[in-house]
């Protein structure tokens, strides 16, 4: 089996989040680029992309927030659609890739993941087949329909592989900012469970609407992948070729867990 990376396309590098359904077309563009050349350089290595809701998901989900049941087909039309823009860019250009619901492979309860059909996964894999998961609203055991972060949703897949046996190389976080940031606007190149109470308030400041938890979500399921000994980093997804110098183990500034 290949080794696999998952992959996290936060909402606000692929959207504009301050105006509603408007994806960034230039920069979906610049990541299939990279995705292209990465899985053309590398025949030992499978990708699993995950994509935020950003400025299509967000400003629905924040308006459904008290009657998700109400709101939920329009909230998953929302997230289909910038995952379908991604998935289209990726298929433009040669790259075998598949839209998935994370509720239809997944349960939950309590706000955690308690099963995952994992071979659905492996399955597209084994076939050269990218599978991309959107950000989705599930019906959880205990509370009912719940939004279903991909920030966690790929930790827990990530762990979940590892604990079956799979080569899960790294999990990337694409965001818009140079890591994880402190109060100073500096990036903080190394975060663990020794090191993080040293950092006043080490997230982001979001001044966009985010109902999955932000940064601070962020640096909290990275902690995750920690005690798991799976290394995960956080890094800017719009600068130049940063995607492809991470997975190829190259310097670029960023947050590594």
């Amino acid at each position: 089996m290949k080794k696999i990376i998952l992959i996290k396309f936060g909402g606000s590098l692929i959207t504009n989040k301050i105006k509603i359904n408007e994806a960034r077309f230039d920069v979906i563009e610049n990541l299939t680029k990279q995705i292209k050349e990465i899985l053309n350089d590398n025949n030992n290595l499978s990708l699993i992309i995950a994509t935020g809701a950003g400025g299509f998901g967000h400003p629905v989900a924040k308006k459904y927030k008290h009657n998700l049941k109400k709101g939920l087909p329009t909230i998953k039309k929302a997230v289909k659609k910038i995952n379908q823009i991604l998935v289209s860019s990726l298929t433009k250009v040669g790259i075998r890739a598949i839209s998935i619901e994370p509720s239809k492979i997944s349960k939950h309860k309590d706000g955690k993941m308690v099963k995952l059909f994992y071979d659905q996964i492996i399955s597209l894999l084994d076939k050269d087949i990218v599978p991309v998961f959107h950000a989705d609203l599930v019906i959880d055991q205990t509370r009912g329909i719940s939004i279903l972060s991909m920030d966690r949703f790929l930790v827990e897949v990530a762990i979940e592989l590892k604990s079956k046996g799979f080569e899960v190389n790294k999990v990337i976080f694409c965001g818009i900012t140079d890591g994880v940031l402190n109060n100073k606007g500096k990036t903080i190149n190394k975060i663990n469970r020794t090191n993080i109470g040293e950092f006043d308030n080490p997230f982001y400041d979001n001044k966009t609407v985010d109902t999955t938890g932000g940064m601070k979500r962020k640096v909290e399921e990275c902690l995750r992948l920690v005690d798991e000994k799976i290394p995960s980093v956080i890094i800017n997804g719009q600068k130049e070729n940063n995607l492809l110098k991470t997975i190829l183990e190259k310097e670029v500034l960023k947050t590594q867990f």
